[in-house]
């Protein structure tokens, strides 16, 4: 049986949290916004990629989306202040996108204020992006002591006051986009038929589950049957919302078989990209795997990346956020570390292409290569 009972959480640290003190009743709830139609017209299962600070920007989706692209993106997770303050201050960097390569593209949002909610999401909605979701799941301390993110579990009553707000905006301006939620299955225990049940209450479109705890952040093993159980309260609470699972999801197929132990709409899938630049091409038929190719072709996949940072940010990041890259691209070939080291000591996008062009003149790749090219000409076998 499914419980509709208040949010239990009173103290976190000493501080007695707001108590969302009523649940609608079934008509009450049947009288509140409706859910869109935008996520019900993805054909399940739905395979997105995890919006990650300082990975998930501009230029890695187009990368991602020329490996092979998820049916949806997040960006990266930008403060409602600096949404806000658009066109003031000029967009946010973490909000820019190429019209068409980077489509569907949801923006992802966190703070803890409900006006700036509502005035963020309706410039989302007016600028043309597919969605709105609302961060309830980053685990880092310093945010969630503050009291967003995972901050907002043991604070329901302001969590509903920001997903209205967030509605509300989304729709303020005709149409309008839909609003969803990324979160965990509780703060320091899993509270998922309180916590998850809450949030289905408030007729969110799509709801993203991380099966940990927010003080567990990326440790332990994921609590799959909790998400399993965040499905059976959306069946019984709200049968139109979305769910997606998410946590320690490295393919397809692992995918497929978290959603066939969870009963989920698809699910978000976070690092496991870093494994694999080419996840998502299993989903369009054209499937390839990153270990698989050549090392030229890895070489020209990083090369591509930095010319777009460059072209895309220069003057405007670091360009220290490249070094993350170097590990994800340059794997599995001779030199490989080598290069990375070089790589990782440069300062600026000209460096890091002279390093690259140098390596390739002169490394042991470039032998290795050479060798193949005289075996190719001579009809000779190369033995490795």
């Amino acid at each position: 049986m499914i419980r509709t009972k208040p949010f239990s959480v009173k103290y976190y640290r000493g501080v007695m949290y707001n108590q969302h003190s009523h649940f609608p009743s079934r008509a009450e709830f049947l009288t509140m916004a409706s859910v869109s139609e935008y996520w019900q017209s993805f054909t399940p299962p739905i395979f997105a990629l995890a919006p990650m600070e300082n990975v998930t920007d501009t230029v890695f989706r187009r990368i991602v989306r020329q490996c092979g692209s998820p049916h949806v993106f997040f960006t990266e997770f930008t403060r409602v202040e600096q949404v806000a303050a658009y066109p003031r201050r000029g967009l946010p960097w973490r909000m820019r996108f190429r019209e068409e390569e980077e489509r569907p593209l949801v923006v992802q949002i966190w703070g803890t204020n409900p006006e700036l909610y509502h005035r963020s999401a309706a410039i989302i909605a007016d600028l043309g992006y597919d969605g709105v979701d609302i961060n309830m799941g980053c685990p880092v301390l310093k945010i969630r002591n503050k009291g967003s993110c995972s901050g907002l579990i043991v604070n329901p009553s302001l969590a509903a006051e920001i997903v209205q707000a967030t509605r509300e905006g989304a729709r303020s301006g005709g149409q309008g986009i839909p609003v969803s939620v990324k979160t965990r299955i509780g703060y320091d225990r899993p509270a998922t038929e309180d916590w998850i049940g809450f949030l289905l209450q408030q007729q969110i479109d799509l709801l993203t589950v991380h099966g940990r705890t927010a003080y567990q952040e990326s440790e332990g093993p994921v609590a799959y049957d909790e998400i399993a159980r965040a499905v059976r309260l959306r069946d019984a609470v709200a049968p139109r919302t979305r769910i997606l699972a998410n946590g320690d999801i490295r393919s397809v197929v692992d995918g497929m078989r978290v959603i066939s132990l969870t009963g989920a709409d698809g699910v978000m899938i976070g690092r496991g990209i870093f494994a694999d630049p080419f996840l998502f091409s299993h989903l369009n038929g054209r499937a390839r795997n990153y270990n698989d190719l050549s090392a030229d072709e890895k070489i020209g996949l990083m090369r591509r990346h930095i010319l777009l940072h460059q072209d895309s940010w220069a003057g405007e990041r670091n360009y220290d956020v490249l070094k993350r890259f170097y590990k994800i691209y340059l794997v599995g070939f001779d030199g490989a570390a080598e290069l990375r080291e070089r790589l990782n000591q440069t300062a600026d996008y000209s460096s890091a292409l002279r390093e690259i062009e140098h390596f390739e003149r002169t490394g042991s790749h470039a032998e290795q290569r050479n060798c193949t090219e005289q075996a190719r000409r001579s009809g000779s076998t190369v033995v490795r």
